[in-house]
């Protein structure tokens, strides 16, 4: 099956993500990301789609959006994953109506 989305990871990239794995380096994403971009990689394993998914217990759909997310964004993106500009709720209170919140309830004692 043709892939519209090949992976071929340069000698630089193979060596980050054998890195990561040797020395469980970041989250535990990115260690993932790492081992399935080895074996995809059409100039080393070339594990297929279906395979790298049973291997890893992942859906295909997951082992394909890394591999579009590595074409189409890079390396680095395809590594790391994309990063929230904002924390996903915004914060209902700001650090002084916390500490109300904490004395009310018992968690800290009152200012004296």
């Amino acid at each position: 099956m043709h892939k519209k989305f090949v992976v071929r990871l340069s000698d630089e990239e193979r060596g980050v993500c054998q890195e990561i794995i040797k020395h469980l380096k970041g989250s535990s994403q990115k260690f993932r990301r790492a081992q399935i971009l080895l074996k995809i990689d059409a100039d080393g394993p070339a594990w297929s789609d279906v395979r790298t998914a049973e291997a890893f217990n992942c859906r295909v759909q997951t082992i394909e959006n890394l591999r579009k997310r590595l074409v189409t964004e890079g390396f680095e993106w395809a590594l790391e994953g994309k990063k929230r500009q904002e924390p996903p709720t915004p914060c209902k209170l700001d650090g002084e109506a916390e500490a109300q919140v904490c004395v009310f309830h018992g968690f800290l004692p009152p200012n004296p």
